[in-house]
This record gives C-alpha cells, structure tokens and sequence, in this order.
C-alpha cells in the first residue's frame, strides 16, 4: 500500500511540474522563444504506514462460562473444517492466538476485482461458539488470510495440535417420533452439536402430512351415458376407505373425462389415419378418476389388487368395436385394430404421486475418531 502511495505521490508531482513548465513557456517579443527556468521539486511526503492488526480472537472470550467450541476451517489448516473443544488449549491460547486481518494495498485491489466478477471477497475463517450458540467469527479478505492468501499472517497457538475433522452427519426420520427423538438426542449430548448447520426456521419443525394421488382403473361407458358425479364419489369412497392404512382420510375424487378413444394397429401401437387425421371410435368414452389420500403415501401390493378388481364402471365395447372396424376400417379382423385413451390410461389401481412424511436432520458429530 504504502509503495502504491508513494509512485502515486510522485506521478502527481511530475504532471504539475510537466504543466507548470508549458505554463512559463512563451515566445519573446523577437519571435524567440523564452523558456522559464525548471521548477524545484518539491520533497515527496513520507506516507505513514498502515498498522497491521492482529486480531487475538480469544481475548475477550470468557471461557470460564458454558462450553467454548472453536470451528476453523479450511482456509486457516489446510486439513479441511477442524474442531477444538479442548477447554485447556483454548484457554492457553487466548492470549497468543491471533489473526493477521489487514489488507495490502495489493490485496485491496485484488478485493476490488473479486467484487466486480460478483465473488464475495470476505470469508469466515473462524467461529467461536458457546454451548453450540454462536459468539464471534473472524471475517478477512480472501487474499489476506482467505484461501487465495499467499503469505498468511496467523498464529493458532495450541488450538491446531487440539483440533479434530468436523464431521458432518446426517439423520433421516420418516415419522415425527423419530424426528422429536433424534433433535433430542443432538441438542442433549455433548457429542452432538448443530454449530452452523443449526436450522435457521425455529425447530422442531412443523409436523408434515404424507398423501397420495391413487387412480382407479380407468372407467369407460356407452358414448352418450352421463356419469352422476356423485354416485360415482360415493362408489369410489365406499370401495378405498376399507383399504386405507391406519390415520389416512380421502380428501377428494376427481374425475377426468378423455373422451372417445383413438384406433391404432394393434402390433406396433401406431395411430390408423384416415386422410392424415386420426379415426377416434365414438362408441365408449373414457374417465380417469383420481382419489387424493392424506396421512399415506401408499398402498400395499393387496390392497392396490383388490382395488383393480373392483373397477367403477367397464363398458364391454368388442362388438361395437368389431362392427366398426368393418363398417369403418374395411376389415374383417377387429383383432389387428385396439382402442387407445386419448391420454392416460390405467388398467390398475395405481398410485401416481407418492409424498411420504419424512425429516431431515444435517448435525456435526464431534465424537473423538477411533
């Protein structure tokens, strides 16, 4: 910085110079040029040097009051995120531990560069924490003590020869007891702790309801038969409210008409055109019908078959069918032709959307390694 100041300084004082010099310049009354006499250079100031500050981060720490958990991380040791929770190491290094936070007048600029490519140019390189509670941190810029810092000014005293890899640990509950019972254990034991991944909504968190989408085999009438909504809910309630797991409720049947089906070649799937347009069979029509469960995600195996057979409505449509692949097709054989759903079609009882309730819970396990 202070080199930076100085060449400042001095191109300053040589562009005044440069202009004063012009300035006096002139041309004589004979037509000669007068040319003034050279400007003294004024002494360049001497450019009081920036301090450095040595941040002794454990200073004010109280560390007789609760349990002091120090996190350093990557940038400071090289090793990866370290954990200190030797209270004798701490204590021994309050007075010697400390972090070079100021910046050169190169790592300024450096800090410019990084804020106009959008990277943030401070980091955190430390946090103290008091009973997994945070207390202070240690922020510096990224080329000073962060990880782009080429000579790092920091001092961790006893505190790296205590430390120990931070390990992230996971818990996954698909019940709320569960849950309840693993936020306990993780706030009660010392072995366990939140430190930065302590969720930032108030835990526990809101208790979830698990729910599904279940569709019934895909119901089919004559063309021109009117369903009753009603009836048909009813129907639908009265054959899945028996099977339901324990706690789950119907929250509501839907239906979804598709209209008439389309005719396609029976081997390869592919739609039978008349004209390039597709031929639609207009003597059934189709309904999806969806029944919304909370409180399951699921059915078994027995359940889902014992719903395939009890469909809500099948319209037996092969005569028809036979009738109009003659009449229509020019065919004798309605075993080459099939009737495709204009959109999805469900031959079972299936559940299309499945959303168990489930907990996850990100903790440190600060257990000595074996």
């Amino acid at each position: 910085m202070i080199r930076l100041a100085f060449f400042g300084v001095f191109a300053i004082a040589g562009l005044l110079a440069f202009g004063a010099f012009f300035l006096a310049r002139g041309t004589g009354s004979n037509g000669t040029q007068a040319i003034a006499p050279a400007p003294t250079l004024q002494s360049v100031p001497e450019v009081e040097p920036v301090p450095d500050v040595l941040m002794y981060f454990l200073s004010d720490v109280d560390t007789a009051s609760g349990t002091i958990t120090i996190v350093l991380r990557d940038q400071l040791t090289g090793q990866g995120d370290m954990v200190v929770r030797d209270q004798a190491a701490i204590k021994a290094a309050r007075t010697v531990a400390y972090i070079n936070t100021t910046p050169s007048g190169g790592e300024v600029l450096g800090m410019v560069a990084m804020a106009m490519m959008g990277a943030s140019p401070k980091e955190t390189v430390l946090q103290i924490y008091r009973d997994d509670v945070l207390i202070s941190a240690v922020e510096c810029t990224s080329t000073t003590c962060g990880r782009f810092a080429s000579d790092r000014d920091a001092d961790l005293g006893p505190l790296l020869g205590a430390a120990q890899p931070l390990i992230l640990e996971q818990s996954f509950a698909e019940n709320y007891d569960d849950y309840l019972a693993d936020l306990d254990a993780v706030t009660q034991s010392p072995d366990y702790m939140f430190l930065d991944l302590r969720p930032e909504n108030a835990a526990p968190q809101v208790r979830q309801t698990a729910r599904m989408d279940l569709f019934l085999p895909t119901l089919s009438v004559s063309a021109g038969t009117s369903i009753d909504p009603s009836v048909t809910s009813a129907l639908a309630r009265s054959i899945v409210n028996p099977l339901l797991p324990e706690g789950a409720n119907i929250n509501g049947v839907t239906f979804m008409g598709t209209g008439a089906g389309i005719v396609t070649d029976m081997d390869s799937g592919t739609q039978i055109l008349a004209g390039g347009a597709q031929i639609a069979f207009p003597a059934v029509e189709f309904t999806n019908v969806k029944v919304s469960i909370e409180g399951a995600s699921d059915f078994d195996d027995a359940a889902l078959q014992t719903l395939t057979e009890q469909p809500l409505s099948q319209f037996d449509y092969a005569q028809p069918f036979a009738d109009f692949v003659r009449d229509r097709l020019q065919s004798d054989c309605a075993d080459c032709f099939a009737v495709k759903v204009n959109g999805d079609h469900y031959t079972m009882a299936t559940v299309t959307v499945s959303e168990p309730e489930g907990y996850r819970l990100d903790y440190y396990d600060l257990r000595d390694p074996p």
